[in-house]
Formats: C-alpha cells, sequence, structure tokens
C-alpha cells in the first residue's frame, strides 16, 4: 500500500509538470512572487524585400530583451508569387539563428498576395538579436534544367506587413539600480512610452541640464531608433503613467516622500545620491538628487556610463563629488572591422547579400586612400568563370573580384572607396557573392551546396576630414563632433512649457544617438545667464520669440525674421509668407556664431507659436526625418510640409583638397619625396657650378 501511495505521488507531480505552462525562452531570470506584468507583445515589421532567382533569401533581425520571460514569438509573412511559378516544385523555408523550422509551398500562381502564421520554436530563440531568414527556391513552369537557372520570371516578393510578434510578460519590479537602468531604455519601454524623466517645476536649469545628458547618455545605448524619453514636471499627471521613472531634481524642491529616502540614506551637502525605490503598481523610481547643482549636473551625466552603472547591484548609490564617472573620449576610427567577431558566412548558390551598418561621426567625410579590405574563402566546387563577390557603400558599387580556385582557401581583396561617397553619421556596407555552379538543375546535390565566409580580419580604413560646411546635411555637427558634444551652450525660457520640453526631450534623444560615452560639455542656462563662456560656445536656442528674449535680442540675424510682435514668420529673398500661414510655421536655421568666434556656430529653433515648435520638433526629434533637413535654413508647418533653403554660400573646394593633402599619407609620402628630390637636385647643381668655376657675372653665367 506504501509502494502504491509513493507511486501515485510520484506520477502526480510528473503530470503537473507536463500540464504547468512553462516558458521556453526564460530570459528574465527568477520570475518574482509579489507581482509580474501582463502579457504584453512587441512586434518588429518587415522591409519590403524583392526575391529574384531560382535560390534566392530575404532576412529580418528581431530583438529578445534579457527581462523578457517569452511566451511565443509569431511570424506572420505575407508573400506573392511569380505567376510562372510551378506550385509543386517551388518552396519557401523558414529558419530562425540558422536552424530550419518550417517550410511551405506557395499557396498558387494567381498573382494574389497571401498570408500565413507561423510559430517560431522557443528552444531556438538567444537573447539580443535573432535573426529569421527565409530561403526562396522558385521554379518556373515548363523550364529547361541547364538552360535559364537565373530568370527574372523568378520572383517572389515578401511585403512590409510581414511581422514578428513576441509575446512575453517580465517581473513588475526591479531589485537594483543596474536592473532598472537596462529596463529604463529597453526596445519595448521607449516604444511603449514606459519611461521617462521628471524635473520640478522650479524651472532650475542645473536640473534640465542633468537630464538632458541623461537622455543623450542613454540614446547612444538604445537599440531602435523609435521613440523617446518625456521630460514632465511633479505636477504633470502624465507623470503617474510612467512604469519607469527617473527624478532629477535638488533636494530643497524634492516631494516630502523623495526627501525622506534622500535622508534615510545620508544625503550630504557635497555628495550626489540615487536611490532606487519600487512604488507599487508596477513603478519603479530612480530619484536622482543633490543639494548643490554641480553635483546634481555629474550626476545626470554618470548615466551615459553603462560600464559603471551596470555595476550599481543594490538600490542605493552616493556619488562623491571627486568620483571619476567620465568615460574614454572616442575619436573618428580609421579602421574598422565590421564582419563580426566570428566573421560572416554565405550560404546556398547565386547572389548572396549581407548588409552591415556603420556608424560614423556626423561631420566627418571620406578624403583619398579610404579603402574596404576583405579576406575571404568559398567553395572550391564553383563555377569561376561566372563567380565573383562585389562590395557595396550605401547602395553605391565601389568593387568587384573574381573568385579563383587556387584562391579559394584563402584570398583576400583591397578597394578604394570613392571621396564622393557620404559616409557621415551612418552608412552600409554591402558584400555580395555571386556563387555559381555548373549546371546546377542537373546535378543537385547537397555536397555540391556552395558557400563563402568573410573572416574577421575584414575591415574598412577610413581617412576622414571634418567638414566646415555649415549645414544640415552635416546636422548635429558642429554640435556633435567626434562622438560628443562640441562646447554647447543651450539658451531656454525663464519658463520651462510643456512644448519647449517635449521638443527638448526628442531633439536630445537624437543628438544622443551620435555620440559615445559622456565626455562632452552642454550647458544650460537662461538669457540673462550669457557669459563670456556661453558667447565663445556652440550655441542653441529654442523656443518663441515671447518666451526666450535671446531669440529675440537676435531676431535681426535670423535667415527667417519673426515679425515686429513675434507672431507670424517674415517674407525675404528666398520666399513670400502669408502672414496667416507664417503663424503656423517653425523654423531651424544654421548661422555662424552670433558672435563672430571663430569655428562657432549657432542653431537657431524658432516659432511665433508652440504649435510651429511641436512642427520643428518631429523633424529634429525624429531620425527618420532627419534627411528630410537640408541646407541651413528649414521652415515646417503643423501639416508635415517642410521647406529647406540655403543661404550661406558652399565653401571654397580648394579647401577641402588642401585638407585631403594634409591627411592622406599617400599625399604626405609623396610631398617629401618630391621635396627632398628638388633639394638634392638644387644642391648637386650648385656643385657643379662651383666645380666647374662658374660665376654669375654682369650679363649672365661666365666660366
Amino acid at each position: 500500500m506504501k509502494r502504491l501511495t509513493i507511486t501515485i505521488i510520484l506520477l502526480s507531480s510528473l503530470l503537473a509538470l507536463l500540464i504547468q505552462p512553462v516558458s521556453a525562452a526564460n530570459y528574465g531570470g527568477v520570475p518574482q512572487s509579489e507581482g509580474r506584468t501582463g502579457p504584453q507583445s512587441f512586434v518588429t515589421n518587415f522591409s519590403d524585400h524583392s526575391m529574384k532567382g531560382l535560390f534566392s533569401t530575404a532576412e529580418q533581425t528581431f530583438w529578445i530583451a534579457s527581462d523578457w520571460d517569452v511566451e511565443s514569438v509569431l511570424l506572420h509573412l505575407e508573400y506573392r508569387a511569380t505567376q510562372l511559378a510551378d506550385t509543386q516544385l517551388s518552396s519557401l523555408t523558414v529558419a530562425i539563428n540558422e536552424t530550419y523550422f518550417y517550410s511551405l509551398r506557395p499557396a498558387d500562381n494567381s498573382g494574389n498576395r497571401h498570408g500565413i502564421d507561423i510559430y517560431v520554436p522557443l528552444e531556438s530563440l538567444q537573447q539580443g538579436y535573432n535573426n529569421i531568414r527565409i530561403d526562396g527556391y522558385m521554379r518556373t513552369q515548363d523550364a529547361l534544367p541547364c538552360v535559364d537557372d537565373v530568370s527574372e520570371a523568378n520572383w517572389l516578393d515578401i511585403f512590409k506587413e510581414s511581422n514578428i510578434a513576441v509575446k512575453f510578460d517580465k517581473n513588475a519590479f526591479t531589485t537594483s539600480i543596474e536592473s532598472f537602468y537596462n529596463r529604463f531604455f529597453e526596445v519595448d519601454a521607449l516604444r511603449y512610452g514606459e519611461s521617462g524623466f521628471i524635473i520640478s517645476d522650479a524651472d532650475n536649469p542645473a536640473e534640465l541640464n542633468a537630464t538632458l545628458l541623461g537622455i543623450s547618455g542613454i540614446s547612444n545605448q538604445t537599440i531602435y531608433t523609435d521613440g523617446y524619453f518625456p521630460i514632465l514636471t511633479f505636477n504633470d499627471p502624465a507623470g503617474n503613467q510612467l512604469q519607469n521613472r527617473i527624478v532629477i531634481a535638488r533636494y530643497d524642491q524634492l516631494p516630502n516622500n523623495y526627501r525622506s529616502q534622500a535622508d534615510q540614506n545620508g544625503l550630504n551637502d557635497e555628495d550626489a545620491l540615487l536611490v532606487l525605490i519600487n512604488e507599487g503598481a508596477g513603478t519603479n523610481t530612480l530619484i536622482i538628487t543633490a543639494k548643490n547643482d554641480l553635483a546634481l549636473i555629474n550626476a545626470g551625466r554618470m548615466l551615459g556610463n553603462p560600464a559603471l552603472m551596470n555595476q550599481l547591484q543594490s538600490t542605493v548609490k552616493r556619488l562623491g563629488k571627486t568620483e571619476d564617472i567620465k568615460t574614454k573620449v572616442y575619436e573618428a576610427e580609421t579602421y574598422i572591422s565590421f564582419a563580426g567577431t566570428e566573421g560572416t558566412n554565405y550560404k546556398g548558390p547565386f547572389h548572396q547579400v549581407k548588409e552591415f551598418t556603420i556608424n560614423y561621426p556626423s561631420n566627418r567625410s571620406l578624403t583619398n586612400a579610404s579603402e574596404v579590405y576583405l579576406n575571404y574563402r568559398y567553395s572550391e566546387n564553383l563555377d569561376f568563370d561566372r563567380s565573383l563577390m562585389t562590395v557595396y557603400i550605401n547602395d553605391i558599387p565601389v568593387g568587384s573580384r573574381k573568385l579563383a580556385q587556387h584562391k579559394a582557401g584563402a584570398d583576400e581583396a583591397t578597394i578604394a572607396i570613392p571621396t564622393d561617397i557620404d559616409i557621415g553619421g551612418a552608412f552600409q556596407v554591402k558584400v555580395t557573392f555571386d556563387l555559381e555552379i555548373k549546371d546546377l538543375w542537373c546535378s543537385l546535390r547537397q555536397g555540391d551546396m556552395p558557400w563563402a565566409y568573410l573572416t574577421p580580419s575584414t575591415m574598412l580604413k577610413i581617412n576622414s576630414v571634418a567638414s566646415q560646411d555649415l549645414i544640415f546635411e552635416n546636422y548635429p555637427a558642429p554640435f556633435v563632433t567626434d562622438y560628443s558634444y562640441n562646447a554647447v551652450s543651450l539658451v531656454v525660457p525663464n519658463q520651462l512649457d510643456g512644448e519647449t520640453a517635449k521638443l527638448l526631450a526628442k531633439m536630445f534623444r537624437v543628438m544622443g544617438r551620435f555620440t559615445k560615452g559622456n565626455t562632452g560639455e552642454l550647458t544650460v542656462l537662461y538669457p540673462e545667464e550669457m557669459n563670456q563662456a556661453a558667447l565663445s560656445a556652440n550655441i542653441i536656442a529654442v523656443g518663441t520669440e515671447n518666451s526666450n528674449s535671446f531669440i529675440k535680442n537676435n531676431n535681426d540675424k535670423l535667415y527667417f525674421q519673426l515679425s515686429e510682435d513675434g507672431s507670424s514668420f517674415q517674407s525675404n529673398e528666398k520666399l513670400a509668407i502669408d502672414s496667416t500661414y507664417g503663424q503656423t510655421l517653425g523654423s531651424v536655421q544654421l548661422l555662424n556664431s552670433l558672435y563672430n568666434k571663430l569655428g562657432r556656430a549657432s542653431l537657431m529653433v524658432v516659432a511665433p507659436e508652440q504649435s510651429g515648435l511641436a512642427a520643428i520638433g518631429n523633424n529634429l526629434g525624429e531620425m527618420k526625418n532627419l534627411s528630410r533637413l537640408s541646407g541651413d535654413a528649414v521652415l515646417a508647418d503643423t501639416n508635415g510640409k517642410v521647406l529647406t533653403y540655403r543661404f550661406k554660400a558652399a565653401k571654397n573646394p580648394t579647401i577641402a583638397v588642401a585638407q585631403q593633402i594634409a591627411v592622406s599619407q599617400d599625399a604626405q609620402i609623396f610631398l617629401v619625396v618630391s621635396i627632398m628630390v628638388l633639394i638634392l637636385l638644387a644642391v648637386g647643381l650648385v656643385m657643379v657650378i662651383r666645380k666647374n668655376g662658374i660665376e654669375l657675372k654682369k650679363g649672365g653665367w661666365r666660366k
């Protein structure tokens, strides 16, 4: 009887384990029993893909955050196949992180769009980036083997309405500053507006300064470009909707409950304090406070040091006034590896493509002697008369090399990069392999499947110079140069309204993505606080004529000036503006230094009304809209229309040529050798003249 009872207990326990729902991708660690978030879904949309040829591939990456407990991943695929498709032979095969898990035949060859939902196996997921690859095999009807394996009639389109939906939940509360910090800028928190900053209602420039440094330092670590971190005040009810809140305020401006937290943790007069509290209902709040402005700003800057923030495993951090919280200074790289630490694989016949995104300072342009070095190997069973490798930068081909059988095990190529290619901000490098096999359709065997491999030593050599042209094509330079804020003075209204705060939050979210680390200099001040240091800096001014007297005092220097009462933009030589329409406009104007400081600039973000600030903020504050800005003066209306103009003359191209000579190693070597040859010739000529007793006398040279 006792044995039977034990058997029943064991069977019951086993059955309970079998029927209990267990996540196969539990990235959130041990669940907290006191609270979980409800089920959430994060959707990543595809781009449009046009797959051509007998064999073709389309890829899409998506993100799995470290604190997500993944319940399911659903791939929704929308596609359309060629009307000539042989539906009995053609197929689509789907892989997750190089593991195949689903195959299908095209629904029909009617040319209509079709959709299908496919669950992705959770055991193949990984924390961070995941890759969905779709391999297409499109055989057309009545196709002749060995005749036309790469026909323009072999195509299949995958539409941007395709997506990957990750369903997950996570712990409601964070247990350390480190865990809160990483959740604060996670992709779901940004997209769904779960994170934001709260400052006091006292209009303290130091609080805003610390907040903008924090936004910038956090933004340069974010994965996706969408979303921003709003700047709210204690009295703004929208702050109650935030799940992850960073409160930055001087001690004397804190509400009583937050001030008591500072008192309990021993805040003194010189240091800053960070305290994490859980406020219930899934709300996590990081309080950053100090009794002096310098300590508060320093604490805001610390948010841009991820190495330090990820060491904070407790809920309290006292930041001493002498503690070094700055990161290293980043500079524009000369050598950039891009194939990954494990290299990059290419699998399958015909045209295979891999793209790489390179982040680079926005203020730089290419000079001579820039090049791509590629180290690679590939199959030995290729048709070497037709197989080749090609490199593109921003979809512009820069060079190709044929593949050769005797080099299959170790090949390399160095390809020069033309100087007319734009690399500022970020650019794309695409390396393609055309892996052709003789009579592929006739002898399709797994052992003949071709491959290629880029080794980790593949890299770019970038020689560049800082652009001197003060235009929006180079923005956010000169305010951000070589990944740091470049002595920026931000002039804000004495009373910060909600629309201006939103504009600043979005604007510095974008500017922050062009920075690395936290070493730049940014100072926030009121118009009446402009001192000699501020006047000598790069100046950004934001607001209306009525809210910001600095804008009013410099209205006569603007390309697009405001009317005398500040209610509308006025016409100029570039554009006639109706007074009513001018009231709806927002403007951003890129000027030389208002105080004639060499190498400095002024960015004036101006509007007659708050609606105009919102209109221009939608462009300055979104990465996808930066490309709409050009020239040195931009107008935007409330309907989304953008007008661009250029007032300053283009820089003298001879300056750029001189800079190229100054930077290019080849040019330097040539110049040095040429000078030495000229010196040797001159010395030799003098020696010959003296040896032969030739002297310069009246009437010419005589012996």
